[in-house]
């Protein structure tokens, strides 16, 4: 039986879910990346954590996409003219303390809880994908080392970094008999680096780059189960993956910066099911576009993020996303 795998994608986290599709038939479970990732949902100054205390940040995100792609790039004949929705508000929780251990290093902590909207709507000449419409999406918490920034012979601020040690819990809601889930049902290992370097005053150029490693989901995912190599499906693992958040500004004016944010996203190995590799089911994605970020006091800023994606295999293709971000320390 030949499958395509085919991903959707919103959250902080946007949610990103991804299912592979019979091209005969009806979905096999699903396999797919959590719901919780970060693309594109950290931008410009990501090196900078605020001040040291307890920080609440929120992320409202629309995602829409009206295709899906196979393993090739090219459109997955399996779905019929469909349609998918995704609203996504994150609310994370972050904090790190005064006090270093040395070199400049702070510990810290953080976390973050999705609510997860999912619409999707596919053509009756082809595959019907069941939604789970709304939800908690998977929480993504973890320690971090937060460091101070390294400054000129002025003063001024040139390097800035943090490393984070974030795991994936599913707590997200999660039906076995939908197709499009807001979780994941399944724990993930996240951890990324993330750092701002200003090489010239009213310049900064910003990079958070994450790996994945996702263990086994024991309770697949599908409104219309099928069998996988003549088995019952018992379980599905999705593939380790990496990927880079990336942005440029510039201050415009005081405290305002425009510039280009994006990240791409891939997948390092295959998806499994039954313990057996899932041929062609690697992903990938570039997502890039225009943003702003203002500077409203020392512990309060604002973010505008918009993406269009390109180079996309095995999952579906936003034609549009765009996120607001509000950060408040207390």
């Amino acid at each position: 039986m030949k499958t395509l795998l085919v991903t959707t994608l919103g959250l902080i986290a946007l949610a990103t879910l991804d299912m592979a599709v019979a091209a005969d038939g009806p979905p096999p479970p699903s396999v797919g990346q959590p719901s919780g990732i970060n693309l594109g949902n950290t931008s410009f100054y990501d090196g900078f954590a605020g001040p040291p205390g307890l920080s609440y940040l929120a992320y409202l995100k629309y995602d829409s996409a009206s295709s899906f792609k196979g393993s090739n790039g090219k459109e997955n004949t399996a779905l019929d003219d469909p349609k998918l929705n995704v609203i996504t508000l994150l609310n994370q929780f972050s904090y790190y303390s005064p006090e270093t251990i040395g070199g400049g290093a702070h510990l810290g902590w953080s976390m973050v809880v999705p609510i997860v909207s999912l619409d999707g709507e596919f053509g009756d000449a082809g595959a019907q994908l069941k939604d789970n419409s709304l939800g908690m999406g998977d929480i993504t918490t973890g320690p971090q080392i937060q460091f101070d920034p390294i400054v000129d012979a002025h003063g001024r601020p040139v390097f800035v970094q943090r490393v984070a040690f974030d795991v994936i819990l599913p707590t997200g809601k999660y039906d076995e008999h939908k197709d499009l889930n807001p979780g994941s049902n399944t724990y993930s290992l996240n951890p990324y680096w993330a750092a701002t370097w200003m090489p010239a005053p009213r310049w900064e150029l910003s990079w958070r780059l994450y790996y994945l490693y996702n263990f086994k989901n024991d309770d697949p995912a599908s409104s219309s189960p099928v069998p996988f190599k003549g088995q019952v499906v018992q379980d599905t693992q999705a593939g380790k993956s990496a990927w880079l958040n990336f942005a440029a500004s510039y201050e415009v004016i005081p405290n305002l910066s425009v510039g280009i944010n994006g990240y791409y996203f891939k997948q390092l190995s295959d998806d499994k099911v039954n313990g057996d590799r899932l041929e062609d089911s690697r992903e990938k994605v570039m997502g890039i576009g225009p943003g702003l970020f203002w500077k409203i006091s020392e512990g309060d800023g604002f973010w505008v993020n918009a993406y269009h994606e390109t180079n996309v295999e095995n999952r579906a293709k936003n034609d549009f996303s765009v996120q607001v971000r509000f950060a408040h320390a207390f």
